[in-house]
């Protein structure tokens, strides 16, 4: 079953590589463009920098390769016609790939494993937005890059949101279609991460709607215009919420007894807290937003706090709830800081 997934995927891919535009005149066509992409997803399904390499060399020993037997293509191109060919392609043409993904997920009853809250409205589905870097550098740059003033002078960079379905759990984590943070023509500002995920929503949210899904995020996120930008389009939020950026609520919360729960726990073993708030104001002005706030807290066997944070939400918040949610809210991790660290390597080597 696994095996047919896989190669139901990989024909999905092979398809849209083959519709990329071929801009090359004349005969000298040996590689078909298919050929080109499924090259350069081949580094990243292997996690080897060199498996091209590696796969011609097989090729030349045994007479096949693994990128012919796993991703059938036809021959397998150097590294430098694959950026010639690949470079001027808009990401975009690859987004029905992940469409195909999403509808294998669901054909194949994958999808089950991501759906949670079940006692909130028959359950929901978890996308986790997080920006991640994967061009670095103070000399080589293009006009698509960011910038940031450095001591030493300028850094260019290439960053994008990643979106992603993530579940508590398990380790298993999909991506959906990403919105690259690059210059926006007519602003004079420019992009950042918050104005992508705004994006992001518009452009993809409303595809996922009927899945009910719960939009994760660090404190960045957890600002009225994308939790406004959430709602418009179906969708639920479950952001990190920063004491020190989110002053009307801390406002709210200092001086009032809070709802807590302590769940039992055995001899020698943590001790984990909740506590949570309803009906609070996002900001302190008329126009604010109304939430609801939790919070959770891990202690030693000791007494030490070794893990606190807090949260805001639109779904419903109480004793019957409060435990998930704060479980949903912290698989957000699956996306975070060491997947973003291993993507700069994989892309620095390439």
């Amino acid at each position: 079953m696994r095996v047919q997934v896989l190669d139901r995927l990989i024909d999905s891919l092979r398809r849209c590589c083959q519709s990329l535009r071929d801009r090359r005149r004349g005969k000298n066509t040996q590689y078909e463009m298919a050929d080109f992409g499924l090259a350069a997803f081949a580094v990243f399904f292997m996690q080897s920098p060199s498996f091209l390499a590696h796969q011609r060399h097989l090729a030349t020993g045994r007479g096949s390769s693994n990128c012919e037997t796993l991703f059938g293509m036809t021959k397998i191109p150097g590294d430098g016609q694959i950026r010639t060919m690949l470079d001027p392609i808009d990401p975009v043409q690859f987004q029905p790939v992940f469409a195909d993904a999403m509808d294998e997920l669901e054909r194949s009853g994958g999808m089950g494993r991501f759906r949670h809250l079940r006692g909130l409205d028959g359950g929901h589905v978890l996308i986790a937005l997080d920006g991640t870097e994967y061009h670095r550098s103070t000399e080589i740059h293009c006009p698509a890059c960011s910038t940031r003033k450095r001591k030493d002078g300028i850094e260019y960079v290439h960053a994008m949101l990643a979106a992603t379905l993530v579940g508590p759990g398990h380790n298993r984590a999909v991506p959906l279609p990403p919105e690259f943070i690059v210059p926006q023509d007519g602003h004079d500002k420019q992009d950042c991460e918050s104005c992508a995920a705004r994006r992001w929503l518009a452009a993809h949210g409303g595809r996922y709607a009927r899945l009910k899904p719960v939009y994760l995020g660090d404190d960045l996120f957890s600002r009225q215009p994308i939790c406004q930008a959430v709602r418009d389009v179906g969708g639920h939020f479950l952001f990190v919420c920063k004491p020190s950026s989110h002053p009307t609520i801390e406002e709210y919360l200092r001086g009032i007894a809070l709802e807590e729960l302590k769940p039992p726990r055995k001899r020698g073993r943590q001790r984990v807290t909740y506590r949570w708030l309803c009906d609070l104001p996002l900001r302190g002005d008329a126009a604010a937003m109304t939430v609801n706030w939790l919070m959770i807290e891990i202690a030693n066997a000791d007494g030490k706090v070794t893990y606190r944070n807090s949260f805001i939400t639109d779904l419903p918040v109480g004793r019957d709830s409060v435990v998930e949610l704060a479980a949903c809210g912290r698989a957000r991790w699956k996306i975070e800081s060491a997947p973003q660290a291993h993507t700069r390597r994989r892309f620095a080597m390439n």
